[in-house]
């Protein structure tokens, strides 16, 4: 098995959008709906955003996990000092790639990123009402560093690069 992960191709954006859609209806199915199918599309996740934002991992070429990663998120993160962090965004797993460590494997990957940029940090922020997916990042080392109302419950996440350490 061979695993790459990179930024995809323009091509490639239906594939990352499939991804998503069938992560939302996962999620739907076994809890509470984190991600609107119709918040999915092409124009609405490229909103301030270019296709170098967009990164997808391959096993033995198929699409198996994709995230956005940004350098900029005034939106969850207003305080934060431009350039100071990479952000991860719509980190999702296809079901069948589930428990195998790719998780950590998108995380490395944004983590080498972020310190390739020579950011301090990598942040995100999910959902405070889902324990599961707090533990996830927690056990990859992230911290919590706050939690308040956005648009729902958000807990804030953040992780000190190892070129900062």
């Amino acid at each position: 098995m061979e695993l790459t992960i990179r930024n995809i191709y323009p091509s490639e954006f239906d594939l990352f959008i499939e991804v998503l859609i069938e992560g939302a209806r996962w999620i739907a199915k076994h809890s509470t709906p984190m991600w609107s199918e119709s918040d999915l599309t092409v124009q609405r996740l490229m909103d301030g955003l270019t296709i170098d934002n967009f990164y997808a991992a391959f096993e033995d070429g198929k699409v198996a996990a994709v995230m956005i990663l940004q350098e900029e998120d005034s939106f969850f993160w207003p305080e934060d000092r431009f350039g100071d962090a990479l952000y991860i965004h719509k980190l999702c797993i296809r079901r069948q790639y589930a428990k195998t460590g790719l998780v950590g494997s998108m995380l490395a990957f944004a983590e080498k990123r972020a310190s390739s940029l020579n950011k301090s940090y990598l942040k995100l922020d999910c959902a405070s009402d889902r324990p599961p997916l707090r533990q996830l990042y927690e056990l990859h080392g992230f911290q919590l560093v706050g939690e308040a109302y956005t648009v729902y419950p958000t807990a804030f996440y953040q992780l000190k690069t190892k070129s900062y350490a």
